[in-house]
């Protein structure tokens, strides 16, 4: 199986990297390793415990477009929240974010299922999510060349569209792999004028990683990210490269390479007596289309893992005055 994986996973590679990458529609995340609910509603309770999470990412910091507001650079807020459900072989979870650049804005909220099936080696899931996706323009915020053209609306507008997806999920206490395709119904908005349609494009994932133990206190984890613009094509998808060093279950650190866009490192680290409370941050140097990005962007991670639900029975109390 693990041959398997390492063939399928290059395959994309080879096929994926020919031309140079621009982002496709849904946010990137550099530290997409520590956030697989949100590529894949099949790896909700992968992890085995239930756990609630924080991102913050600023991307291409200083990039200022053609509107009238000072902050142009991509910003995206992501929370979610996944569990196993172990008696009845499933695991759920939920989350939503805020995108905006310029005047886009781009606002989403999921729930997902996964049936988790135990094979001999490891767990295959089939996941599915739904929810409502909002996309929204400010065309207060452009500027212009010919101001008072009434060809370009005014004001804000908004929509939200149900929006579906669905994954399949592998993963045994070594590696992991899955495929996932997001927006499959393709909602369409209408922003402005009935001419101005905006489908969501479908865009398919591939996740896949590898922990390797090379010491007592020390595991390696190389992981792959490939985001395919089914509309696009290879031109509109990317393809991200990580390795990640963890030193006794506590702290971690890592570099990265996103396709023709930018170097990346990762770090953080694992507090509380249990390791339940993660912390870590990355930070992105752009090598590609530094004519039309600014330099750096980076991104913050914050996550506690709850503890796990004691499923004992409570023993009866008995007193003169009450009993529970």
């Amino acid at each position: 199986m693990i041959r398997t994986f390492y063939a399928f996973a290059l395959v994309v590679l080879l096929t994926g990297v020919r031309t140079a990458v621009a982002q496709v529609e849904d946010p990137q995340l550099s530290m997409y390793m520590y956030n697989p609910v949100y590529y894949n509603p099949a790896a909700a309770g992968s992890e085995g415990v239930s756990r609630l999470q924080l991102v913050q990412r600023t991307q291409y910091v200083g990039y200022t477009p053609t509107i009238t507001s000072d902050g142009g650079a991509q910003s995206t807020q992501l929370i979610s929240f996944n569990m196993p459900l172990a008696g009845i072989k499933s695991g759920i979870g939920i989350y939503a974010f805020n995108d905006r650049i310029g005047p886009i804005t781009n606002q989403t909220v999921q729930a997902a299922y996964a049936y988790r099936l135990a094979l001999k080696s490891g767990t295959l899931a089939l996941g599915v999510q739904a929810g409502f996706y909002s996309k929204g323009y400010d065309y207060g915020q452009l500027r212009p060349g010919e101001p008072a053209d009434p060809l370009i609306p005014t004001g804000q507008i908004s929509q939200a569209r149900p929006d579906f997806g669905a994954g399949v999920y592998y993963n045994t206490t070594d590696y992991w792999i899955g495929v996932s395709m997001k927006h499959i119904n393709q909602a369409s908005y209408v922003l402005g004028t009935d001419r101005s349609v905006n489908p969501l494009s479908r865009n398919a994932f591939l996740t896949a990683g590898y922990r390797l133990g090379i010491g007592y206190d020390i595991d390696v984890q190389p992981s792959v990210l490939v985001q395919y613009s089914t509309v696009g094509g290879v031109t509109s998808s990317n393809v991200s490269l990580n390795l990640v060093g963890t030193y006794a279950n506590r702290i971690w650190a890592g570099v990265g390479y996103r396709w023709q866009d930018a170097l990346t490192a990762t770090a953080g680290i694992n507090l509380l007596r249990d390791n339940s409370l993660r912390l870590g941050g990355a930070f992105d140097f752009v090598i590609g289309g530094t004519q039309i990005k600014s330099a750096t962007s980076y991104e913050i991670l914050l996550a506690y893992a709850f503890p796990a639900l004691d499923s004992r029975k409570k023993p009866i109390v008995r007193t003169p005055r009450f009993r529970y």
